[in-house]
């Protein structure tokens, strides 16, 4: 099965996880740079509360076609409780992804408020078939197998008969 993991990350945390499920499945990443190139201070002063608001970013790449895939992931840090506006512009930026199988990953220190809740919706306003969404904090991704749920929504386990 083919996967493609889409994803922002400015400080690195939602890089970690891509790559951990990347390592898991195969799959292939796609990291969405914001084009607007925040500073530290930045992502809170100016990305939260364009955030806030649901905008999109400027992003490269600028279109990103999933029709090969098999399942397509996409992963965002969360900025003021909801997804970044690079990671809005990203699921606006598919191309193929109707009736895929997807899912929704976030990272943050605790509280991912709405995140994965729009993500979901955006996902699911695409065409996708959204299988589920996991939140990571900092802590969770100490735990060996801390990606293993979301690998299982991406690449469900054949449940033996026996």
């Amino acid at each position: 099965m083919s996967v493609c993991i889409i994803f922002h990350s400015e400080t690195g945390t939602a890089r970690a996880v891509a790559q951990r499920l990347a390592a898991a499945t195969g799959g292939d990443l796609v990291e969405v740079r914001d084009l607007a190139g925040y500073s530290k201070a930045g992502m809170y002063l100016k990305g939260a509360p364009r955030a806030l608001r649901g905008e999109l970013a400027a992003i490269e790449p600028a279109l990103i076609d999933v029709s090969g895939y098999d399942a397509v992931v996409v992963g965002s840090p969360v900025w003021a409780f909801n997804p970044t506006p690079a990671a809005n512009a990203a699921v606006a930026a598919l191309r193929g992804i109707e009736e895929k199988p997807a899912a929704v990953f976030c990272t943050s220190r605790g509280a991912p408020g709405k995140t994965l809740d729009r993500m979901r919706a955006m996902l699911v306003d695409r065409g996708a078939k959204v299988r589920g969404a996991v939140s990571f904090t900092d802590r969770d991704l100490q735990k060996a197998g801390a990606v293993e749920a979301l690998v299982d929504l991406v690449q469900p386990r054949a449940v033996s008969r026996t």
